[in-house]
């Protein structure tokens, strides 16, 4: 009986030792899995977070993408820019200064039948367009005239015609003629280089004298550059040490009409390796500018007149050096 009961006893202690040691196990896996989902939740939070910067990252590269492009547009516009500023240049000095003649202005007298009254002038060869301001009135009260634009080969005609006397012009040809008229003004383009005749005509049948006021003004566009490109190199050795840092023209003496003009003088290395102090501007061509050279040296700043002062640019480039 003794050895029954125990057996009784020792299944009972490891059935007890058994359940305890399962329940042990079960809890043990069920902490395992809470930590493992809590690192799979932290991870997955970690993966949403890096994915969230991903995409902001993302989204900046693509602003500073577009920023870049814009910034590519811009610099090609503003190089477009350049360039057509430079074309523009380029045009304008090929274009024409406008200058102003007096051809006549005063009175002149047609005294006869059919009389005539000749101003000769001339269009320069370096013009490029040539205009006419043209104005008359009588000055005896009715009295009409007739003006006209003549070549030399027209002029030849109306001279050696037997239709001055009779005031038969009609069949003489000319450049422009204005109508028949006691005032009248108008604007004539002159359609070539060369010398030209003006001619005041008088109506036949009358033999009374005639007064007009007249004046005849020449303005015509010239070849010439509006601006020159000025550059070359700037040396000082007005004090010990002096290094140009630019260059003045000045013009208040000579031009006051025109600007002064100034220029930074820097350094630039040449195709020969050689460093030189230059300088570089657009400059009006055909006008006196005195020159000065601004230097710095270990002591501060000062002036100096450079060599040529009284200095005269021309043409559309020109290379000059200029020392003090």
């Amino acid at each position: 009986m003794i050895t029954v009961v125990f057996y009784k006893v020792a299944l009972v202690s490891l059935l007890i030792v058994t359940g305890a040691t399962s329940g042990g196990v079960t809890y043990y896996y069920q902490l395992r899995t809470n930590d493992m989902s809590s690192q799979i939740t932290n991870l997955t939070s970690q993966v949403s977070k890096a994915k969230f910067q991903v995409n902001n990252l993302t989204d900046q590269f693509s602003g500073l993408s577009n920023q870049v492009g814009q910034l590519q547009a811009a610099n090609s516009q503003l190089n477009r820019q350049v360039q057509d500023l430079q074309t523009e240049i380029v045009q304008q000095n090929s274009l024409s200064q406008k200058q102003v003649t007096l051809v006549s202005q005063g009175q002149i007298l047609l005294l006869g039948n059919g009389a005539v009254a000749y101003i000769n002038f001339t269009v320069p060869s370096d013009t490029v367009t040539a205009t006419l301001n043209v104005s008359f009135t009588g000055v005896e009260f009715g009295v009409t005239t007739r003006l006209s634009l003549l070549s030399t080969s027209q002029y030849y005609l109306l001279r050696t015609c037997n239709c001055v006397y009779y005031g038969n012009y009609s069949g003489i040809p000319t450049t422009w003629s204005s109508p028949w008229a006691h005032s009248y003004q108008a604007q004539v383009i002159v359609p070539s280089n060369g010398l030209w005749i003006m001619a005041f005509q008088k109506q036949p049948g009358s033999g009374s004298s005639e007064n007009y006021d007249e004046s005849i003004v020449l303005v015509r566009n010239t070849v010439g550059p509006l601006l020159t490109f000025l550059h070359g190199t700037a040396n000082s050795s007005a004090a010990a040490g002096s290094v140009p840092i630019g260059i003045t023209f000045d013009t208040s003496y000579w031009n006051p009409d025109v600007p002064s003009l100034s220029s930074v003088v820097e350094s630039l290395t040449l195709q020969n390796g050689t460093v030189a102090l230059h300088y570089q501007l657009y400059i009006v061509p055909g006008k006196t500018y005195t020159v000065s050279i601004a230097y710095r040296t270990s002591n501060g700043y000062g002036f100096c007149s450079a060599t040529p002062s009284a200095f005269v640019p021309m043409g559309t480039d020109m290379i000059q050096t200029f020392t003090c």
